[in-house]
């Protein structure tokens, strides 16, 4: 989604999170809590839950493979 939106991961994490720690989230070494989960929501301009919904999605297609 990020990159569909054209932005940078500086730009999701913001001042609210370091750009390390959402690096770990997108490259999926860490797993997101829920307050990240909203940051990362409200900055991409989605609902929450579509972010799960890709997550889940992708692993899908990963497991298909």
């Amino acid at each position: 989604m990020r990159i569909e939106k054209k932005l940078t991961q500086e730009a999701i994490s913001g001042l609210a999170m370091g750009v390390r720690t959402y690096q770990k989230i997108e490259s999926g070494v860490n797993a997101p809590n829920l307050e990240s989960i909203f940051l990362i929501a409200t900055a991409l301009g989605v609902h929450p839950k579509e972010l799960l919904n890709v997550s889940i999605a992708s692993e899908e297609k990963s497991r298909k493979k």
